[in-house]
């Protein structure tokens, strides 16, 4: 088998990531809302969310992937790939191309205006295999979304592909 999985990889791997904070305003969930073609007031409006349950307007339920997404893009042009991936995001592999592989998502606790949510993320699994292509490497990520409450809000696993 290749080793494209190099010493200097394994032990990226086993590092540990910094959290990330992020404070949750009505103006991104507005954003992402219509980004999804969602309509529901009660991602709009605050006297709708609050007559529905909630302390203020709630994201619909995937929003955590913009907190995700924002992590990992707020860094200098210089440092992201070309296909707009930070660089820093996974370990050094020796290959020349990357897709994405499967995703699983757990949802816990909704994500309302106000919420400061805790991302954490580490490195879940990371193995070579030779497919028909030749040899590829698969890391699998986990990131968990915790609000400030400690709930969980989700988890996500996402397995990138590099060949």
């Amino acid at each position: 088998m290749s080793e494209l999985i190099t010493d200097e990889a394994r032990s990226w791997a086993e590092s540990t990531f910094e959290p990330f904070h992020y404070v949750v305003d009505r103006t991104s969930i507005a954003r992402y809302a219509h980004a999804i073609s969602e309509d529901d007031p009660i991602h709009f409006d605050p006297e709708v969310a609050r007559a529905a349950g909630f302390d203020d307007v709630v994201a619909p339920p995937l929003f955590p992937y913009v907190i995700r997404m924002h992590a990992a893009h707020l860094v200098p042009r210089a440092e992201l790939e070309p296909d707009g991936s930070f660089a820093g995001d996974v370990p050094p592999v020796e290959t020349t191309r990357a897709m994405a592989g499967e995703t699983s998502i757990e949802l816990g606790a909704p994500v309302v205006a106000g919420d400061e949510i805790v991302l954490h993320k580490r490195i879940a699994d990371m193995y070579e295999k030779v497919g028909r292509s030749g040899p590829m490497v698969f890391v699998t990520m986990e990131f968990t979304f915790k609000n400030q409450r400690d709930e969980l809000v989700a988890r996500e696993q996402f397995t990138r592909i590099y060949r």
